[in-house]
């Protein structure tokens, strides 16, 4: 009776560990790093992230997050760290990459949202951010963190996010390495916290910004999507569009509920060089 019952409570404990497993992430497997190993491999779905990123967890909650997979790796006498955050959708992955890239020293064409520094290869590529960090930062290390890359991106087949038509313009195509996604109060605390007064009196809202600093000035163009029209009125009359004291402010309508918002002291036909 004691060995059914062990059998019993083995099989149990071998189909909980198989039913973690979710093959729809584009994971790294080790006979792609050859006399590389997976040291580990854990899954997190909804709340459990708070228990893997106690305190970082709410921003991606925020964007609509779906399910992480971490992945450990030691390759190449160097040890990685994988993450493929799967966000609800390609907005919210590109959103949370927008506000968690820093100090990006090569921005590479291996796809059209990526940030590449010594430690870490960050990318939102479809409804996935991926980051894969090492331990060393010197050039064998970020070239095998690159490798490692090219590997996740190639086993990802999902269309590419569009950013809205307003940022394509050949004069701010300099400057989309540097756009972001803000949805909510922690989104724009992370991403752009310049602009964290000015929301403050809001809750439900989508900024498309493309912050633009030059040595002449600062441009700062955005795309908002507010939750409603009453919102949209308390926006402008807060924010009424002006063109004094050097500074420029001009607000578009797009739809009832979408505006185009511009803070600007570049002088206006510096202004109008980057939206032509």
């Amino acid at each position: 009776m004691k060995q059914a019952l062990l059998i019993i409570l083995l099989f149990i404990s071998v189909h909980s560990l198989y039913a973690q497993v979710d093959n729809n992430f584009p994971a790294i497997t080790e006979n792609e790093i050859p006399g590389g190993t997976i040291t580990r491999a854990s899954y997190y779905g909804g709340d459990a992230l708070w228990g893997l990123i106690d305190g970082g967890a709410d921003i991606y909650l925020e964007y609509g997050f779906d399910k992480l997979l971490l992945q450990e790796i030691e390759w190449r006498g160097i040890k990685f760290r994988v993450e493929y955050y799967r966000m609800n959708d390609a907005k919210a992955a590109f959103g949370i990459f927008s506000v968690s890239r820093y100090k990006c020293s090569v921005n590479d064409t291996l796809t059209n949202f990526i940030c590449i520094t010594p430690y870490q290869v960050q990318a939102a590529v479809g409804k996935f951010y991926i980051s894969v960090a090492n331990d060393k930062g010197d050039n064998e290390a970020m070239d095998a963190t690159t490798g490692l890359f090219e590997k996740i991106l190639a086993k990802i087949n999902e269309p590419v996010f569009e950013i809205p038509l307003l940022f394509e313009s050949r004069g701010l195509s300099l400057y989309k390495s540097r756009m972001k996604f803000i949805k909510g109060a922690l989104g724009i605390q992370n991403g752009f916290p310049n602009w964290s007064e000015m929301f403050e009196q809001f809750t439900k809202y989508e900024i498309y910004l493309a912050p633009v600093e030059t040595e002449k000035g600062y441009a700062y163009i955005s795309q908002i999507k507010f939750g409603s029209e009453s919102d949209i009125q308390k926006f402008v009359a807060l924010n009424k569009p002006e063109n004094q004291n050097k500074i420029i402010k001009k607000i578009r309508p797009v739809s009832p509920t979408e505006i185009i918002y511009i803070e600007s002291n570049l002088e206006p036909g510096n202004l109008d060089k980057l939206l032509n």
